[in-house]
């Protein structure tokens, strides 16, 4: 039942995107290593970014994927980040991650790598990332 619930909540999150990201400025893509839920994970991620300034709001929906025992378990999860970025330095801000009954704050830092691509990571009770985010 808690992935039911999971992928309803995606559903709902991402009918109610679609208006805002009609005006998103870029598409956000993520990929990396996360440990999550007691359990190191891949996570990849789809969002878009909206702008006023140097603040972003970046609604994120995606997937997590873990292997224990020859088994592979691919979860649902959708998180929401505000961040203001700092030029030619970093991007920094706070988010919260919702993953089946669970929603977790976390602080977030990216760092250009190139024009397009940065450097992330998140850190939060219980949960812990780093990877790469592209901008589209």
């Amino acid at each position: 039942m808690p992935a039911l619930k999971s992928v309803a909540l995606l559903g709902v999150l991402g009918l109610l995107a679609i208006p805002a990201a009609a005006h998103a400025q870029d598409i956000a893509v993520e990929g990396g290593l996360a440990r999550a839920q007691g359990h190191w994970v891949g996570e990849l991620g789809v969002g878009y970014s909206l702008r006023a300034g140097p603040i972003t709001l970046r609604p994120i929906g995606g997937l997590f994927i873990h292997s224990d025992n020859d088994e592979r378990e691919v979860k649902p999860f959708a998180k929401a980040e505000a961040t203001v970025s700092i030029p030619t330095i970093a991007e920094l801000g706070a988010g919260a991650r919702i993953s089946g009954d669970r929603t977790r704050i976390y602080g977030t830092a990216a760092f250009d790598l190139l024009p397009k691509l940065k450097l992330k990571g998140n850190l939060g009770d219980k949960y812990a990332a780093i990877g790469i985010m592209g901008q589209f």
